[in-house]
């Protein structure tokens, strides 16, 4: 079995801590941490935690989770110097098995990932109330762009669907189960807040994966822009709501993820998840 943070490639077991660290940083929807990355002598591959029951929406939260440690993973060996060459859902018969990443040749990262890759240390949800969004109109086609940029697309909610949308989540079928970044249960949505949701044209687990890696992207350029933001997945719990999600955002989107955009006051931060408890070991083997 292999063990631990350990070379991969090119990269040196300290280079491979670095990236491993910044893997685990983004805060996920729910409390757990339902990714797991292993760690061999050319790739590092990512799981998902096994999910013998739960809810659908319980299952899209948990790609999306992954979908966004697995964009940190990318950028971070791009911070090293190397170029990320990413599998996703590479054996059929391996449905856990979501991604696997080899560092391969060397590469410099672009000013614009650099700023992304300096992000992840501070980004994290803001429940708190925000100021009026004024976010200029340059700042949201680079959040539209990061979105695109992981095959997903971004909607912003007007302030004429503020009432609909307020409507759909006071009608949620289904309540967050688990208080926390994702429940959506103090969403603001009065006017002068920049609401956005991310949407795929596809609904499959590979779809949500890459929303994973979109929703985290935009994550990052809105710390990037010196911007809060706050999730929910409060919307797409019930497939009713989350259909009418979908014709509110214009029929063509499945949306994925709602995020809440502004200035926000500072938050405390966040208890970083430590390597030992997300990094497959002998010590820590990962049950299949």
């Amino acid at each position: 079995m292999k063990t631990g943070v350990m070379p991969v490639g090119h990269l040196s077991a300290s280079q491979m801590r670095s990236v491993l660290l910044a893997a685990t940083a983004p805060p996920p929807l729910r409390n757990a941490r339902p990714w797991r990355f292993q760690c061999t002598p050319d790739s590092v591959e990512l799981y998902a935690d096994p999910l013998t029951s739960g809810t659908e929406s319980e299952q899209r939260e948990r790609l999306l989770d992954c979908g966004a440690a697995l964009l940190n993973l990318r950028l971070a060996i791009k911070a090293q110097g190397s170029h990320a060459d990413v599998r996703l859902f590479p054996s059929a018969g391996r449905p856990d098995l979501l991604a696997v990443v080899r560092p391969h040749g060397y590469e410099t990262i672009a000013p614009l990932d650099g700023e992304l890759v300096a992000a992840i240390a501070d980004q994290q949800s803001n429940r708190r109330p925000f100021t009026a969004a004024d976010i200029p109109s340059a700042v949201q086609r680079q959040l539209r762009r990061a979105a695109e940029v992981e095959r997903a697309w971004l909607a912003t909610i007007t302030d004429e669907q503020v009432p609909q949308l307020r409507e759909i989540m006071r009608h949620t079928e289904v309540p967050p189960a688990t208080p926390g970044p994702g429940s959506g249960e103090d969403l603001d949505v009065e006017p002068d807040r920049l609401v956005v949701v991310i949407g795929t044209l596809h609904d499959t687990a590979l779809a949500r994966l890459q929303a994973g890696q979109a929703m985290q992207r935009v994550l990052l350029t809105a710390t990037a822009a010196g911007l809060s933001a706050s999730l929910s997945s409060q919307p797409m719990a019930g497939p009713a709501t989350r259909r009418e999600l979908r014709q509110l955002v214009g029929g063509g989107l499945w949306p994925q993820i709602m995020l809440r955009l502004g200035h926000g006051t500072a938050v405390l931060p966040l208890t970083r998840t430590r390597l030992e408890d997300v990094v497959i070991s002998d010590e820590h083997p990962f049950a299949r």
